[in-house]
């Protein structure tokens, strides 16, 4: 992950797919609680808590319902690790040989958040279809699973090819600084985790921290993401701005409006990027040591 490191582009993808797979497996249950939260529009003071939500969810809907949507997220979070770790690895290199070039020099966190960045631009836009699958079949609250197929068939009858798109504007945003963030806290955190190398699973410990300082920071535009990517029709049959939703997050529901499913997005988050940057490490040393892409 540093600066410098010299990581094959089939050995980020490899490590990186199975990072993601492994860790939306995980995690489930907590995404779709989340999601249901961010979608909800009355006032933050009269919405149903986490708890509320998880029962009315188990009760109505049965237990399998935490898990809605879970295949196009698998797909999603497969693609999308895979994409991510495979362009970090390629722009972590060619960052640092124009770097060289040109003689400029940065600091390895700041090499780490532009590389980040540009790892979640490609990852976003390859795999946001999949993002929005799962949105709407994790919001649909009857007990029938929707299927992929039927709801792209949906989006491509009322909205439109642009449909399969709507949020990526807020998602790309969102998506590229979290990714950023995230892979710069990250490699402060392991930098100063080498003062205590006896620490058991200290690599997932470091991504815990990097998920959950960069969620919080771009938290306010997920929520926005998920807005567009459900309500992006509105009553004139025109896609709905990012503007227009924000605006009306903040009018009718106050700026808390935009923290919905904050708290159980980190338990949700954090994991998720502990799980992940663990995962990927430790698949990479065990592609390594098999010797399979040398």
């Amino acid at each position: 992950m540093k600066k410098g490191s010299t990581v094959s582009g089939y050995e980020a993808a490899v490590s990186g797919a199975i990072s993601g797979g492994v860790a939306r497996g995980v995690t489930a249950p907590l995404d779709t609680l989340k999601i249901r939260l961010q979608l909800q529009t009355q006032h933050f003071r009269q919405s149903p808590g986490v708890l509320r939500v998880a029962k009315d969810l188990l009760v109505k809907e049965g237990p399998l319902a935490f898990w809605k949507g879970n295949v196009p997220a698998e797909i999603l979070y497969v693609l999308y690790g895979a994409i991510q770790f495979a362009s970090y690895s390629y722009l972590n290199r060619t960052f640092e040989e124009l770097s060289n070039d040109y003689n400029v020099q940065f600091s390895p966190t700041m090499h780490s958040l532009v590389t980040g960045m540009g790892s979640g631009i490609a990852s976003t836009t390859a795999s946001y279809p999949f993002d929005l699958l799962r949105t709407r079949l994790a919001a649909n609250s009857s007990k029938r699973f929707l299927s992929m197929s039927l709801a792209v068939r949906d989006i491509l009858k009322n909205e439109g090819i642009f449909g399969i798109f709507s949020g990526i504007k807020p998602a790309m945003l969102s998506i590229t600084l979290n990714t950023g963030l995230m892979f710069a806290t990250y490699e402060k955190a392991r930098e100063y985790s080498r003062l205590f190398p006896h620490i058991p699973f200290i690599e997932g410990i470091c991504g815990f921290i990097a998920g959950a300082a960069a969620k919080g920071i771009t938290f306010p535009l997920d929520t926005i993401r998920k807005r567009c990517q459900m309500y992006a029709v509105n009553n004139n049959n025109q896609l709905a701005s990012a503007m227009q939703l924000g605006k009306t997050i903040l009018l009718k529901e106050g700026p808390l409006g935009f923290y919905r499913g904050f708290g159980i997005s980190v338990l949700k988050t954090a994991p998720t990027s502990a799980i992940s940057m663990w995962m990927y490490e430790y698949s990479l040393n065990f592609i390594r040591s098999t010797g399979y892409f040398q």
